[in-house]
């Protein structure tokens, strides 16, 4: 997750790049850079990686550049995903002759086996990132004499993954060129200008006209105006479209507040936590690890630690690791790991789970894990964070910045990347042949599609929602897999609305939790088709007994458990084990208006968090 922008055209200046970054600053960032080229030939580029302040110093920095000659600049706020938080992973990247840069959003899955191939003929890598290969890529196509435009047609075949990236070169001062494919990437003007940006916001009190850039896309811009090719070659157009927006709006994309915004980006969060992870074989790969295969190998028992929602994962991942390996996984409230004397050695694998990486109790959790001699894994959504310097080996969630305390496209991303966890342990465990993981695999990636069946739903869980916004208390049930969704169905709902609501074993209602259910009481049903299915609908029965009302998550064909008076909510059947991804996507719309209904601020719940730093 980055903020770019790009401009080019009479009267440009570096400053229109500061403030366009400023205005993208609630993506988040720990390092921002800059590159402007002048009428004279000469490139100027500048860089900061320290956190939060990034942007301060880098307007200080480039605040005694002269604007009279700039002809174009491209600039970038990173938020890491290859490569840690440093100076030489800060956008842009040079190539050898550094007299071409880029800035790119997004991934390249294949980087490693093109930056194996620049490197034996010669080229030389200053960086730990993917971007990197973007800018020697083409640089080796310009070798042969070819335009930047060219180059970029020519690299971007040679690419896999979903990114955007802005290019410009010496030996094509006074023009920008980008490349869009499943990452945003819009363009605009306002008559002298022409401007190239990730987001609306970075723009929108600079351009007048704003336009789309269809999928595979590459765009020449100049001051004259713009050209863009469709990945065949031929000639193609943009898409202008209308702005409506404030300024104050604009960070939200348009979206009333950052949770409805992070719900639906849930589907390109976890598209990119998944992305370029096999790398054939059935091999699934870490991010940063120091444990070898080996080593996992001779593992005999996994521990979760975790809190909260990031608990909740955790526990879909246990049902899924037992599956698949066959071998006992332990979950644990990390504030209560290191008290109760946990039974772990050298064959025990902690896998530490965070949204932050720095969450204090799994970081203490963690710390005591390495004293008793475990391997360690760290799930994570920030690069270089305390948990994943600490950590043998890190799986980075890659859901970009979440901007609202209750945690919902963090959540499905760590479910994403602990499913891959599972899948890596099968596979060195021999449980599961390779071909099996690969079909896996691509179930997985088949799952942000089947979570935008959800988001389009929207509007009929709102109704719902009025009609039980004046309940008195809220019951979630589940079995197997459906158990932790209740669990964080329930939490989602308490934590951002404040009404009475608990997620259940549904098994469990009959031992104490029946009790509570009367007619004020709202019983939701997790009853996905598995092979607990009729279970749970017997379960819905002990509820209907007792005149509670009842919403149920289910697949089609499953709404036949419904009677008059009771709401289903369809859910796209996938994987048992894959299903949490899917079921959990209606509750956290549930949850979002009633709040909303009872007025609530849903970006900051009262008395917590985004980050618990303290125990």
């Amino acid at each position: 997750m980055c903020g770019i922008i790009g401009v080019v055209g009479e009267g440009s200046h570096a400053k229109q790049l500061t403030d366009g970054l400023r205005r993208l600053e609630y993506r988040g960032y720990d390092s921002a850079g800059l590159v402007v080229t002048f009428s004279d030939g000469e490139m100027q580029r500048r860089r900061v990686a320290n956190g939060k302040n990034s942007l301060s110093e880098l307007e200080l920095e480039t605040s005694e550049i002269s604007s009279e000659s700039i002809v174009s600049g491209i600039g970038h706020t990173r938020w890491a995903t290859h490569g840690r938080p440093s100076l030489p992973n800060a956008h842009p990247h040079l190539d050898c002759s550094e007299r071409l840069a880029v800035i790119q959003n997004g991934i390249v899955e294949n980087y490693a086996e093109l930056k194996v191939e620049l490197i034996e003929k010669g080229h030389i890598f200053s960086s730990e990132t993917d971007t990197e290969v973007i800018s020697h890529l083409l640089e080796d196509e310009m070798r042969t004499g070819v335009t930047l435009l060219e180059a970029v047609k020519r690299s971007a075949l040679r690419m896999r993954g979903a990114m955007s990236f802005v290019a410009l070169s010496l030996d094509a001062v006074g023009e920008l060129v980008g490349f869009k494919r499943m990452a945003p990437m819009i363009i605009g003007t306002n008559g002298d200008q022409w401007f190239i940006a990730s987001d609306i916001p970075a723009i929108l009190d600079q351009a007048t006209s704003f336009f789309h850039l269809e999928d595979d896309s590459v765009a020449s811009i100049t001051k004259s105006g713009v050209e863009v090719f469709a990945k065949d070659g031929s000639r193609s157009e943009m898409t202008e479209f209308v702005v409506d927006w404030t300024l104050d709006s604009a960070e939200k994309a348009g979206y009333e507040d950052f949770m409805s915004k992070e719900i639906f980006e849930q589907p390109g969060a976890l598209r990119d936590t998944l992305a370029g992870r096999l790398r054939g074989s059935g091999e699934i790969e870490f991010d940063e690890t120091s444990i070898s295969n080996d080593d996992l190998a001779r593992i005999n028992k996994v521990f979760i630690v975790a809190c909260g929602t990031s608990f909740h994962a955790g526990m879909v991942a246990k049902y899924a690791i037992e599956h698949w390996t066959k071998m006992p996984v332990e979950l644990d409230i990390s504030s209560e790991f290191r008290y109760r004397d946990p039974v772990v050695d050298e064959r025990t694998l902690v896998v530490a789970v965070s949204q932050s990486g720095e969450t204090l109790d799994t970081l203490a959790a963690l710390h005591e894990a390495k004293n008793l001699g475990a391997q360690t894994i760290a799930v994570c959504n920030v690069v270089g964070s305390s948990m994943a310097r600490l950590a043998d080996s890190v799986l980075y969630t890659r859901a970009g910045p979440e901007v609202g305390v209750a945690a919902t496209k963090t959540h499905t991303a760590q479910i994403g990347a602990l499913l891959l966890l599972a899948l890596k342990l099968s596979r060195i465990k021999g449980q599961l042949f390779p071909s099996e993981i690969d079909g896996l695999y691509q179930e997985l990636i088949e799952i942000p599609s089947k979570i935008e069946e959800v988001l389009d739903k929207w509007d009929s869980i709102r109704s719902v929602a009025q009609t039980f916004s004046e309940r008195e208390r809220f019951y979630f049930i589940g079995r197997h897999v459906g158990f932790p969704v209740a669990l964080e169905g329930a939490l989602k709902l308490k934590e951002i609305s404040y009404l009475p609501a608990e997620g259940y074993p549904a098994g469990e209602l009959k031992h104490g939790p029946i009790a509570m259910l009367d007619k004020n009481a709202v019983v939701i049903a997790m009853a996905s088709k598995t092979r607990l299915f009729e279970k749970i609908v017997s379960n819905i029965e002990e509820v209907r007994a007792r005149d509670s009302a009842v919403i149920v998550i289910g697949n089609s064909g499953s709404e036949s458990v419904i009677r008059e008076g009771e709401y289903f909510i369809e859910v796209p059947q996938v994987h048992p084990l894959l299903a949490p991804l899917v079921d959990v996507v209606p509750l956290q719309i549930f949850a979002y208006h009633m709040a909303r209904i009872h007025g609530e601020d849903v970006d900051r719940p009262r008395n917590l968090a985004k980050t618990v730093t303290v125990e």
